[in-house]
């Protein structure tokens, strides 16, 4: 998968920002809570001043505020909030909502007939497949539930045996969200075992037996039967029983010789991964084998990226993660390179070998030897001596994991005796401090090889799959309790079908925060350039090029610009007030990656749900503090 700059920042550098604590997520937090208690009050006393006048429209306001921070804040009960919680269970359990996991269920087993099983990553589709219904299914039920409960109540006056009881409004609006979080969660538990077993039942098989085996210098070369429209090939050194088969659609067995001539193969490997990964720092460098920012753009994909226009919009954009990173391709046949650079590269963490692993894209300047792939290099430096192992060949497999490893130990010529060597990796090519370097080249000439920073790893260790993939569904509960705050907050004053329009709306809108960011970056980088919306209407019109100057003087020209100003921050502040949504969706990427979700992630995705539900539980409790129930 390909993470983006963001993805590689600990929770404390997304907090704070050490060196930039203008684009820290801390101090963007709290300008928009800033902003959104400002924005809050003055709506607040439009309503007042239009209900009661300005005068007592403004001690009306007042009045909220001070009944939320001197009684009903120091005053809610957990108590309280707990039954009442309870009692939006029950409620939310009398409507059936449980049905939802035996159609997840039916799903399932709908599922196994329509997934492609000729897929060359049959993990990645079926992770996915799985990840994905849940997240549908349960954000579809804590829409419902959560923007139906209250106005229905409301309407079937049983609300009444609730206010009329020493119950706040906090205590309401807790109990609520709790109770109806409790119930997704109920929901979330079997589904994710369900899910589990699902993966790893339906990606299980067995070949029964070898269809072909040839003995070559003491090595049996041989070829298993056919299952699931796959098959592997497979050796076996001589002198040894077990040997490994080739990696087909993500996954490889155990193939054991034994005694009698026969053949046992193991169970399938490689399929249900948590790598955990440990990225260093990428450097360039350009034909003539200078250091580069980046690489050669071969204008293969252009993804928009960047910062945000200015102020308060450019600090929010940053910590939103809308920099989008792209591949940076080396020049084949040059001197150019991507230099990788690891950190903490010790025995301890690295035992017996060194694993690794490339995700690599290719670029052909021309069809050439279209079977054969592209070529490419590796060489293991040691940064402070110069010292480097022989280059690695390889042929770029683009699209899924290359999966390799460096032993520790490695024949060398002494030119000073003339003999060879055995030496070991940690003397000579990783340094004292545990660094070391490893050099990508690509070797057909005029192709190119694209990475990024996450296309090459150290691989130190690995989680379990089943914890990644509870994870992911941490995530998933993470977007469910936001869903549910926002449809709690617009039940407070709308009715049930336009609170549940006003959650979607929102959901829909959080999902195309990075869209809408794009294009406003995109308007406003090109603001001078052919102008914003309005201005480009206009030069369709008149038929003008993007690079002359606008034929349209006066007053006109003025309003034309102003307009295109008020689109492009418009757009920005929407891009910025909502929640990210696809970077919370992704992590989903990262169990079907089999790359193990970063703690940090979920840390913060964790505090920006429980930033929008503040927001969600202070807007709800004013409004329903404003609301005459009775009426």
């Amino acid at each position: 998968m390909n993470l983006q700059p963001d993805d590689f920042w600990t929770f404390s550098e997304w907090l704070f920002r050490p060196g930039a604590f203008l684009e820290s997520a801390f101090l963007q937090g709290v300008v928009l809570i800033v902003l959104a208690i400002v924005l809050g009050l003055l709506v607040g006393y439009v309503i007042s001043a239009a209900r009661y006048g300005p005068g007592e429209g403004f001690y009306a306001v007042a009045r909220a505020i001070r009944d939320l921070l001197r009684t009903d804040l120091p005053g809610t009960s957990p108590s309280r909030i707990v039954a009442l919680a309870r009692l939006a269970f029950k409620e939310a359990i009398r409507r059936r909502v449980l049905f939802v996991v035996g159609l997840f269920v039916v799903i399932l087993l709908l599922a196994g007939w329509f997934l492609n099983p000729e897929s060359d990553d049959p993990a990645r589709l079926y992770i996915s497949f799985v990840l994905t219904a849940t997240n549908y299914l349960v954000l579809a039920l804590a829409l419902f539930i959560s923007a139906f409960s209250l106005p229905q109540d409301i309407e079937n006056r049983t609300i009444y045996t609730i206010v009329t009881k020493p119950v706040r409004a906090t205590e309401i609006v807790l109990g609520r969200m709790l109770g109806f979080v409790a119930v997704g969660t109920v929901m979330l538990i079997p589904m994710g075992l369900a899910s589990y077993i699902f993966v790893d039942r339906g990606l299980d098989h067995t070949h029964y037996g070898v269809v072909e085996a040839n003995e070559i210098d003491g090595r049996i070369v041989g070829k298993t039967d056919r299952v699931r429209k796959h098959e592997h090939t497979f050796t076996i050194e001589a002198g040894e029983t077990q040997g490994l088969t080739n990696f087909v659609r993500g996954h490889r067995h155990v193939v054991t010789r034994n005694d009698d001539g026969s053949f046992t193969i193991g169970p399938p490997t490689g399929q249900l991964r948590a790598r955990i990964p440990s990225y260093g720092e990428i450097q360039f460098y350009d034909r003539n084998g200078d250091p580069k920012e980046s690489g050669i753009d071969v204008g293969a994909e252009r993804l928009a990226g960047g910062y945000g226009s200015a102020g308060i919009s450019r600090l929010i954009g940053v910590a939103k993660g809308n920099r989008k990173l792209e591949h940076s391709y080396v020049e084949g046949g040059t001197l150019g390179m991507a230099e990788f650079t690891f950190d903490n590269v010790t025995r301890q963490r690295f035992p017996d070998k060194i694993p690794f692993d490339l995700s690599i894209r290719a670029y052909r300047s021309f069809k050439g030897d279209i079977e054969s792939g592209i070529r490419g290099s590796l060489t293991f430096k040691n940064p402070d001596t110069g010292f480097s192992l022989t280059p690695k060949q390889f042929t770029v497999e683009e699209y899924q994991i290359d999966e390799r490893e460096l032993p520790l130990t490695f024949e060398w010529l002494n030119k000073e005796t003339g003999e060879v060597e055995t030496r070991n990796v940690f003397d000579d090519v990783v340094t004292e401090d545990g660094r070391m370097q490893i050099l990508l080249k690509c070797l057909d000439s005029s192709q190119y090889l694209g990475v990024t920073k996450s296309g090459l790893y150290l691989r130190p260790a690995e989680s379990s799959f089943g914890w990644n993939l509870t994870k992911a569904y941490g995530s998933i509960w993470l977007q469910m309790t936001m869903i549910i705050a926002f449809g709690v907050m617009f039940s407070t004053f709308l009715s049930g079908p336009v609170a549940m329009v006003a959650t979607a709306v929102c959901v829909l809108l959080g999902f195309s925060a990075e869209s809408i960011y794009d294009t406003r970056h995109f308007i406003d980088s090109n603001i001078e350039r052919g102008g914003g919306p309005i201005e480009s209407l206009v030069r369709l019109v008149k038929q003008d090029a993007m690079t002359t100057q606008l034929d349209v003087e006066g007053v006109a020209n003025t309003l034309i610009k102003s307009a295109d100003a008020v689109i492009v921050y418009t757009m920005d502040a929407v891009a910025t007030a909502l929640p990210n949504l696809p970077r919370m969706v992704s992590t989903a990427e990262y169990a079907a990656s089999g790359i193990d979700i970063f703690n940090a992630v979920l840390a913060r995705h964790s505090v920006a749900t429980l930033g929008y539900c503040l927001l969600a539980f202070l807007i709800s409790y004013f409004f329903l503090k404003a609301r005459e129930i009775a009426a």
